[in-house]
């Protein structure tokens, strides 16, 4: 197996912060023993918020957001994102001012203290090997909007590693045309040069 030298402080960095994230959890997990999902949502995003950017922060990288005036005031939305790379993620969860859950690869709850974060967050987890798998995956995704809680999807299905866009999986859209809510196209750009480009150290850009 390889390991990109540029990686191990992304990850000892997430691995750590997650870990002391899952005592912040506990008001969360009190709050919706209580019944109230809004106000633990509020918290949870106000959470992953405060890791992404100082995520960037510590890294030094600059973040330009364009046109986030026009994101739909509805809490229950369908974000489609081209992916390029890593920090895909952090960028939406700290820049997006929603409670987002993504539809993701199964791999990514490998680890117990991420599989446990990634629930928290309502993401939904995908085996890409397993067509029958990946349908009930798209019902729970679609269950989740139409309980008022917005999704992200990348159709690409994986890292472009480039700032070019890769042709779309089957299927992409159909658990957002089922939960009959607004899809929201996002563009990202630049994320790829972070960390998919090959040097040994975490780009600054």
């Amino acid at each position: 197996m390889k390991i990109n030298i540029k990686n191990i402080p992304f990850f000892v960095y997430t691995f750590v912060t997650v870990i002391i994230s899952l005592l912040f959890m506990i008001p969360a997990l009190f709050m919706l023993s209580l019944g109230k999902k809004i106000s633990s949502d509020r918290y949870l995003n106000r959470l992953g918020e405060l890791y992404a950017r100082n995520l960037f922060f510590t890294f030094g990288i600059k973040v330009k957001i364009i046109g986030i005036e026009n994101l739909p005031k509805t809490n229950n939305i369908c974000l489609v994102s081209n992916h390029q790379g890593t920090m895909d993620i952090p960028l939406i969860i700290g820049y997006i001012p929603k409670t987002v859950g993504f539809v993701a690869k199964k791999e990514l709850a490998r680890m117990p203290v991420m599989k446990i974060w990634l629930g928290a967050m309502g993401c939904v987890l995908i085996d890409r090997t397993n067509a029958r798998s990946s349908i009930k995956t798209i019902q729970r995704a679609i269950n989740k909007i139409q309980r008022g809680h917005s999704m992200v999807i990348f159709p690409e299905g994986t890292r472009s590693r480039s700032n070019k866009i890769g042709k779309f999986k089957p299927g992409s859209f159909k658990f957002a045309m089922g939960a009959n809510t607004f899809l929201v196209p996002l563009t990202i750009d630049g994320t790829y040069k972070i960390m998919e480009e090959k040097t040994c150290f975490i780009n600054r850009l």
